[in-house]
C-alpha cells in the first residue's frame, strides 16, 4: 500500500469515530437531560401530594402557593405551615414515590421551628440492586422560619445513568468498535512498515544480486571455452543454465517491483514482431511443441513497457510448459479495439477456490511436499499487474484438464 490511501485511511477512520462519539456523547446527554427532567417533575408532583395528604390528615388548610421548592440537583423541599409528623410523613414518602416508579433512595428530615434545626428522619433503600449510596446524615435548612421538609436523592446521578437501557448498551459497542478499530489500525500500520521493510530488502537483495551474476556469466563463458574434457563441459553447461536461471528470478524480482512502483516506460509496442520473437524463442526451447496462430493486421500496436509486456507473454509461455503435459497453444487475435493473447495447455485443471489467488504476490497453488515446480509465485502477480498497468486485463478458464490465460490488451490507434 502507498502512503496516500494509508493517510486517507488513518484520517477518515479518526474522523468517524470521534464524530461516532461525539453524537453518542451527545445523545445521551440529552437523554439524561430528558430523564433528570422527568424524573424532577415526578418527586414534585409526590412531594405535592404528600403535602396535600398531611393537610388532610390534619385538618389544615392546603397552601394556595406552590409549595415544592428543587435547591439543588437532588434536594427538594416542601413547605406545609404547619407542624409535621414524622411517622406520617415517612408513610406517605413511601407511598407516592412508590406509585410514581421512583426506586431510588432516599434520605428526609422535618425542620423544628422551636429548636431551629432540621430534624433527621431517615434513610430509605427502595433499590437494594442499587449500588451502596452513603447518606449525608444531615441536611440543611433555610433561612426562613417556617414549616417544611426536606428529601434528599444522594444516588440520583448514578441511579438516571442506570435507566440508560439501551444507549448504555450503544456505548459498549462503540466503545468495543473504537478498541477493535484501532487495534486494526495499529495492525495496518505495523504491516506496511514490515511490508516496506521486506520490499526494501527484496530490492537491495536483487539489485547487489545484478553484478555477481554478471560475473560468474562471464567466468562461466571463459570456462566453456577453456575446458576440453565432456564431463567438464557438462557441468560448464549447468552452471550457465542455472545461472540463466537465477538471472530471470532476479529480472523478475526487479520488475515486479517496478511495476509496484509504477516506474515504467510508455512506448509504442509492435505486438506481431514482439510475440513472433518469443514464439521463436520457445520453439527452440522446446522444438515441435508449440502451436502459434498470429491473426492480427500488420503493425498493430499497443502502449506500454515493452520489457513488462514481453515479461508477461514469457511467464505465462513458461508456466503453460511448465504445468502443462502436451503441446501448448498460442493463439493471437484482433477483438474490436483490443489484442487477445491466449495461451493454452493441457494438464491439471486449476481448482475453482484457487483461481483468484494465483494472482496474489508469491502465492502458489499447495501441493504438500511436492517441489518439482520451482518458482517465487511471482509470474501470474506480473502478468496481472503488467495488464493492468496498459489498461488491459488477464483472464482465466480452467475446465477438462485444458487451462486458458488470455490477455487482453487495448490497441493503440495514435
Amino acid at each position: 500500500m502507498k502512503n496516500l490511501p494509508i493517510r486517507i485511511l488513518v484520517i477518515v477512520g479518526a474522523l468517524s469515530m470521534a464524530a461516532i462519539v461525539v453524537v453518542q456523547i451527545f445523545w445521551i446527554t440529552q437523554v439524561m437531560d430528558r430523564q433528570e427532567e422527568m424524573f424532577d417533575r415526578s418527586v414534585q408532583m409526590a412531594l405535592r401530594n404528600v403535602v396535600e395528604s398531611l393537610c388532610e390528615i390534619n385538618g389544615n388548610d392546603i397552601p394556595s402557593n406552590d409549595p415544592i421548592d428543587q435547591l439543588s440537583k437532588n434536594y427538594f423541599i416542601a413547605r406545609t405551615n404547619y407542624k409535621i409528623d414524622l411517622s406520617s410523613l415517612d408513610y406517605l414518602l413511601k407511598a407516592e414515590l412508590q406509585k410514581r416508579s421512583i426506586d431510588l433512595d432516599y434520605e428526609y428530615g422535618v425542620y423544628d421551628c422551636q429548636s431551629d434545626r432540621m430534624v433527621y428522619g431517615d434513610f430509605v433503600e427502595l433499590n437494594s440492586k442499587q449500588g451502596k449510596v452513603q447518606p449525608a446524615g444531615k441536611l440543611p435548612k433555610l433561612v426562613n422560619d417556617e414549616y417544611y421538609f426536606g428529601i434528599f436523592f444522594p444516588g440520583k446521578t448514578a441511579g438516571l445513568v442506570n435507566m440508560l437501557g439501551i444507549w448504555k448498551v450503544t456505548s459498549v459497542l462503540i466503545l468495543i468498535i473504537l478498541i477493535v478499530f484501532s487495534y486494526a489500525l495499529f495492525v495496518i500500520l505495523k504491516q506496511k512498515r514490515l511490508s516496506e521493510i521486506q520490499r526494501d530488502f527484496v530490492n537491495n537483495m536483487t539489485h547487489e544480486f545484478k553484478t555477481p551474476l554478471a560475473t560468474l556469466q562471464v567466468s562461466a563463458e571463459v570456462l566453456g571455452n577453456e575446458v576440453k574434457e565432456p564431463r567438464q563441459q557438462k557441468y560448464t553447461e549447468i552452471i550457465k543454465s542455472e545461472l540463466v536461471r537465477l538471472e530471470q528470478h532476479v529480472h523478475q524480482l526487479l520488475k515486479t517491483s517496478m511495476l509496484d512502483h509504477q516506474v515504467m516506460a510508455n512506448e509504442q509496442i509492435e505486438v506481431i514482431n514482439c510475440l513472433e520473437t518469443m514464439g521463436q524463442k520457445f520453439e527452440r526451447l522446446h522444438p515441435g511443441k508449440l502451436h502459434v496462430q498470429i491473426d492480427l493486421p500488420p503493425k498493430t500496436a499497443v502502449r506500454g513497457d515493452r520489457v513488462v509486456f514481453e515479461t508477461m507473454v514469457y511467464n505465462l509461455l513458461d508456466n503453460a510448459f511448465k504445468y502443462g503435459t502436451a503441446a501448448v497453444g498460442f493463439t493471437v487475435r484482433r477483438e474490436g479495439r483490443s489484442v487477445l493473447i491466449a495461451i493454452t495447455n493441457h494438464g491439471p485443471t486449476i481448482p475453482p477456490q484457487e483461481r483468484k489467488k494465483i494472482f496474489h504476490k508469491f502465492y502458489r497453488i499447495h501441493q504438500g511436499d511436492l517441489h518439482d515446480v520451482k518458482g517465487f509465485g511471482l509470474g501470474l502477480y506480473f502478468v496481472k499487474q503488467g495488464a493492468r498497468s496498459m489498461k488491459g486485463k488477464v483472464t482465466l478458464v480452467s475446465q477438462n484438464n485444458e487451462t486458458t490465460f488470455t490477455l487482453k490488451i487495448p490497441i493503440d490507434e495514435a
